[in-house]
């Protein structure tokens, strides 16, 4: 009996770190989350919260943040401050400055709040007309 649970453990710890090291291996773009889902994802230093609730909007305060709207293009941007916008229409193809690969380039838009911290470089190419709410930190 002793046998049977020192084995169970150790293979249960095993498990625990097989499925440890295949989560932090997984490319963060790949990451599935849900309308339910609270937590950010991060993809090269941006955080993005898909689809938050209306009550997560409202503790933000994002009804009363600036707007900004932009229709396609393809520019550079420099984020002088940390920025945290809220699209409400639109998305952007986001191309982060040191990650170089065409499948480093990753998608926001519709739905999604997402913050860019101070300093950050990247090239925007907004694909479909943005609507955008936004708020500015040191």
């Amino acid at each position: 009996m002793g046998n049977h649970f020192l084995t169970l453990s150790l293979l249960l710890v095993i498990v625990c770190v097989c499925v440890s090291i295949i989560t932090t291996k997984l490319n963060s773009k790949e990451a599935i989350v849900s309308p339910s889902d609270s937590n950010p994802i991060e993809i090269h230093g941006v955080k993005i919260l898909r689809q938050p609730s209306d009550s997560k909007l409202a503790q933000l305060g994002v009804s009363s943040w600036p707007k900004w709207e932009g229709g396609p293009s393809k520019f550079p941007w420099t984020f002088k401050k940390t920025e945290t916008m809220y699209f409400v229409e639109g998305k952007i193809k986001v191309s982060v400055d040191g990650y170089d690969r065409e499948e480093d380039v990753f998608e926001i838009g519709k739905g999604d709040v997402v913050v860019f911290p101070k300093d950050m470089k990247v090239v925007w190419e907004i694909t479909e007309a943005v609507k955008k709410h936004y708020s500015l930190e040191d």
